[in-house]
């Protein structure tokens, strides 16, 4: 096949990808990262570990931060995160992909993972078969001049960074949060309330989670239909 039919026929398939997706409901892929400091940083220090919600289609991400240091926290980061497929004539692969900037602190956060896994999910609007990936791999990078709080007591001064990012997707989580919830806030919420269960408490600077809202089902008898019973003695009158 020549290139120019290969770069067709894949502009074709990610054409379809992306048409089907607006038919799609939403369903949840959650994975559990680590983060691992590299030796070279400087004055550098991140979060343990994470949870990423994203939705399995593509599209707005979010993560909740963990960390044991100092007491159990999390923190659920501004979203930002984006999940998504990068593909060309060879290969496919899921994207995640963030920043985060604070004062003069800037982070990025990148990784990526093989669709090497067909993964049949389950949710309130109908079942669906996704091709996923089973692992991310990537990096963190982070800096910070800090010149807006200068020297430390020791004498040390600005921040760099990196870590190395490793998550495994946690089928048991994706499942549960896709038969449950059908909106970003409410599969988040459900990490929340796990790790809450767990003994984590929120850190400084974390962003609130409201609750996904249910809209109530409508009564299946509609009781206008049948006026109320007369009182037993005026029936007996009438």
């Amino acid at each position: 096949m020549s290139l120019a039919r290969r770069i067709h026929t894949l502009f074709l398939t990610v054409f379809l990808w992306l048409a089907a997706l607006d038919l799609v409901p939403a369903q949840w892929l959650v994975y559990e990262i680590v983060f691992t400091p590299e030796e070279e940083s400087v004055n550098f220090s991140c979060y343990k570990s994470a949870y990423l919600i994203a939705p399995a289609q593509g599209g707005e991400a979010t993560m909740v931060l963990t960390t044991e240091e100092g007491g159990n926290l999390y923190a659920v980061a501004d979203s930002g995160a984006k999940f998504f497929v990068a593909a060309n004539a060879n290969t496919r692969k899921a994207v995640f992909s963030a920043s985060a900037i604070t004062g003069n602190s800037q982070a990025l956060y990148t990784a990526s993972g093989q669709l090497n896994r067909s993964l049949l999910l389950d949710s309130p609007s109908g079942t669906h078969s996704w091709r996923v990936a089973e692992a991310l791999d990537g990096r963190l990078i982070a800096a910070d001049d800090e010149s807006d709080k200068g020297p430390s007591a020791d004498g040390s001064y600005g921040m760099v960074g990196s870590a190395f990012i490793t998550g495994a997707l946690r089928e048991d989580l994706t499942a549960q949060a896709t038969q449950r919830f059908t909106t970003l806030n409410g599969a988040t919420s459900y990490i929340v309330e796990l790790l809450e269960k767990y003994g984590y408490a929120p850190d400084v600077g974390s962003v609130s989670v409201p609750p996904e809202q249910v809209e109530e089902e409508a009564p299946l008898i509609d009781l206008s239909l049948f006026p109320p019973l007369k009182p037993a003695a005026d029936a007996v009158n009438n």
